[in-house]
């Protein structure tokens, strides 16, 4: 493999081909220095951009299945790269229309790179039969100097982008392909983890929870406390990034107590970069696999007159249009433990998260692993819109003792370091709390979204 202005792709037509027949699904990626989108189902294309080689690219948490080339009832996608005119904001073009393919190998400002998988065609109206979904291709225009192309399955991705000025390119509604409905996300969350002290990482509790993060896990969200006991760099050096560090890139992380133990987290906003946000606020959000996520800082001012609470609000109504939502910090609202207990300061920005209708709420800073029923920020069940509340404080730490379970606590257990599994739908999720050393989940569990 070779990289060309900021996208990899494969030297040989041949080898592309081949290697594209054996994929099953295709992965989007974005990169917010070229603003451009770029999909690939290349085995070695997706490792080396998940590597960052090159770098700027992320995934976007969005994908859809693609046949094998040459697959009965389905036509093979030709794919252009536009990187000898428009470099460095290089882009990739894919169509399964034989007569749309002619035309843009007669084009000297596109390359015809190969076939690089199928996929079934829409009927003229752009209806997909046999249970598939349609396949949106949409064009920017040239808004950013140069073309970019976004394939997507979601018909809420496709109304945003239009509504951004891209042009819908297809059959119909702008379709080009069929494809099975969109895969679950499954993500990893767990604070309190990497506790070395005088210890090698290597044999530390840290080292047990990062082996049960896969390489299907597309994000880990750590709940605080990363690293022990002062957040200093050579902590995160030393200790967190022998550990869980081999899955950093992956990391949207929240910020604890210990990371404050180094004057104005240094160690935490040093290591982490723009992945702990942009301006060392402790507090950001991002959009993932059709889901949003909220990242908060329990740390500081969390009073509704404070700036992050102002800034939630805003976020919360900006999101309104996505249909799932996750947030996460450190100090749990809810807790039945006793070194720590609940933190009565998070109910102003739970009270917001209910109203808005979100879903879920992780945290960490109790060591270990606690799940709630549904319930609003007063404590009463509120199974039709209330806020699951996770806390998984089980990512290494040293396990805390647990007092009387408080009401709507449904499960507790003190006994075993893990991480929680999330499986993210498009309208529901489901849980499984994992422990080190092998065996069955702890926890588990199915529940469909608010919004």
């Amino acid at each position: 493999m070779r990289a060309l202005s900021g996208f990899l792709f494969v030297a040989s037509c041949g080898l592309l081909s081949s290697l594209a027949a054996a994929s099953s699904t295709a992965i989007e990626y974005f990169h917010a220095g070229f603003g451009h989108y770029f999909v690939t189902a290349s085995p070695p294309e997706i490792a080396g951009l998940d590597a960052g080689t090159p770098p700027g690219w992320s995934r976007t948490g969005e994908s859809f299945g693609v046949p094998a080339l040459n697959t009965p009832g389905s036509s093979n996608v030709c794919r252009f790269w536009s990187g000898q005119t428009f470099a460095p904001q290089s882009s990739h073009f894919y169509t399964p229309f034989a007569s749309e393919c002619a035309l843009v190998k007669g084009d000297p400002d596109w390359l015809f790179e190969n076939e690089a998988f199928a996929m079934p065609l829409p009927d003229a109206a752009g209806t997909c039969g046999g249970g598939m979904v349609p396949l949106y291709r949409l064009y920017n225009n040239g808004q950013s100097g140069a073309p970019n192309h976004r394939y997507t399955t979601r018909p809420s991705i496709r109304s945003a982008m239009l509504a951004q000025g891209w042009i819908a390119e297809g059959s119909g509604i702008g379709v080009i392909g069929c494809a099975p409905p969109a895969t679950p996300v499954t993500i990893v969350a767990a604070g309190d983890i990497a506790q070395c002290f005088n210890t090698p990482a290597a044999t530390s509790a840290a080292a047990t929870t990062a082996a049960l993060v896969t390489p299907q896990d597309a994000l880990v969200l750590t709940l605080g406390d990363n690293t022990y006991d002062y957040g200093r760099p050579e902590e995160f050096t030393d200790c967190f990034h022998p550990t869980w560090g081999a899955f950093k890139d992956r990391i949207r992380p929240a910020i604890g107590n210990h990371e404050y133990g180094t004057p104005g987290a240094d160690g935490y906003f040093g290591y982490f970069g723009a992945q702990a946000g942009s301006d060392r606020s402790g507090y950001y959000s991002f959009d993932f696999g059709g889901w949003h996520f909220i990242s908060l800082n329990s740390m500081i001012d969390t009073s509704p007159q404070s700036e992050q609470y102002l800034w939630l609000a805003a976020d919360l109504a900006n999101s309104r249009d996505t249909l799932c939502t996750i947030a996460y910090w450190h100090y749990p609202m809810y807790s039945s433990g006793v070194r720590h207990g609940s933190y009565p300061k998070m109910a102003k920005f739970f009270e917001a998260l209910h109203a808005a209708g979100v879903d879920i709420v992780l945290s960490g800073d109790e060591h270990f692993y606690e799940r709630f029923a549904p319930q609003n920020a007063a404590g009463t069940l509120d199974r039709a819109r209330g806020i699951r509340q996770f806390v998984v404080g089980t990512g290494g730490a040293g396990l805390y003792a647990m007092g009387s379970p408080l009401p709507n606590s449904e499960v507790r257990d003190n006994s075993t370091h893990g991480v929680l599994r999330l499986t993210l739908e498009q309208g529901s999720y489901s849980w499984q709390f994992m422990p080190v050393g092998g065996g069955p989940a702890r926890d588990t569990g199915v529940d469909g979204c608010h919004r």
